[in-house]
């Protein structure tokens, strides 16, 4: 059987949730989702890789649209990666050289990386609303970034 997350994540990466901006993004999170299996939140020393799991498409610049191939996005991730977590180190892009984060680029289907957020397992709400959207940003204090994950 299959699981679907509806992660909200931080897109601002200095961000981190506390404990009231925690238990107000819950408690929306519940009056749209009273059907999800399970809601919580998360939080992180380290910046972690929010992933869309069989979502995962391609790949794309920001600044031109190049294509980004998965073998350099791959080691650019092992590059990035410490014990300390993620840098996201400014690098050139191959295609244009406009420099950019492994948290800027384009994804297919969206993928970040945050130091904590909020989720909810198997949802059953499909995608949220730019209402939702703009009301989870107003709980949380910045501008979020939501991830659909299939596994």
């Amino acid at each position: 059987m299959s699981d679907d997350y509806v992660h909200s994540i931080l897109d601002e990466l200095g961000t981190v949730l506390d404990s009231d901006k925690r238990e107000a993004a819950i408690s929306y999170f519940r009056s749209i989702a009273p059907r999800a299996d399970e809601i919580s939140t998360w939080s992180m020393e380290t910046l972690e890789f929010i992933l869309c799991g069989a979502n995962f498409g391609t790949i794309t610049c920001p600044s031109c649209g190049g294509a980004f191939a998965a073998d350099c996005w791959n080691d650019r991730m092992d590059s990035d990666v410490s014990e300390a977590g993620f840098t996201l180190t400014r690098r050139a892009m191959p295609c244009c050289g406009a420099e950019f984060t492994l948290h800027d680029l384009a994804y297919e289907w969206p993928q970040g990386f945050a130091p904590s957020g909020v989720r909810a397992m198997n949802p059953n709400i499909g995608k949220l609303s730019d209402e939702q959207r703009a009301r989870f940003e107003s709980i949380i204090g910045c501008r979020v970034r939501v991830i659909y994950e299939h596994l």
